[in-house]
């Protein structure tokens, strides 16, 4: 049965690809484009069309202003600005996408990141604001699954880097994760928000 992908597009370089994949891979996508596009219009069209959403595609902003190395002087209204920007719309987008979510097989939703977006990995000295932002959708990710979880949704954070070989996002997100209902709850990866790269290596965040 044809998955259906609602895809997010906010300037990730991965996100063309991936749509590419899961097109060849029993997907169909719709495509959410920037502030131009209403929301709301996209996922009553996709109900109207589809009646459910497998799997909302995310991915972070690369295209962040740039705001200097961490120890100069910044623009703490603006960085706020683009930070709540960001974040709102990204929850804004999860929440339309939940009603159809629920009626779809796979509950899943992706969020396409970078190793930079980890706090306890991120080695980097500029762009405050731009790391702030990929370390809250990371917190995004996190509250939702504690919401989402007990009604059977999964989670998929990958980290994606140039040339890196390895598992495709796209392949990433379709791709199950270690679950036996009989084992312990945090035996389990689908019970944890778990972030990896392309060889499957948990980056902790």
């Amino acid at each position: 049965m044809c998955k259906i992908v609602l895809c997010m597009d906010n300037g990730n370089s991965c996100l063309e690809e991936t749509k590419k994949y899961l097109g060849l891979h029993d997907c169909k996508v719709y495509t959410l484009c920037r502030e131009e596009q209403d929301i709301r219009t996209l996922v009553e069209k996709i109900n109207q069309k589809e009646g459910k959403i497998d799997l909302l595609l995310l991915g972070v902003d690369e295209d962040i202003p740039q705001d200097g190395a961490i120890g100069e002087k910044h623009d703490c209204e603006l960085l706020l600005e683009v930070l709540s920007g960001q974040i709102g719309r990204t929850q804004e987008v999860i929440d339309a996408a939940i009603p159809l979510l629920r009626q779809g097989n796979l509950k899943r939703i992706g969020m396409i990141t970078k190793k930079d977006s980890c706090i306890s990995y991120c080695k980097s000295d500029s762009n405050f604001g731009q790391h702030m932002v990929w370390a809250g959708l990371n917190m995004l990710g996190k509250i939702y699954f504690n919401l989402l979880r007990p009604e059977g949704f999964t989670f998929r954070w990958y980290c994606a880097e140039e040339n890196s070989g390895g598992m495709s996002a796209g392949e990433y997100l379709l791709s199950g994760l270690c679950y036996d209902a009989g084992e312990p709850y945090m035996h389990s990866d689908e019970n944890r928000l778990v972030m990896r790269d392309a060889y499957l290596r948990e980056i902790a965040w």
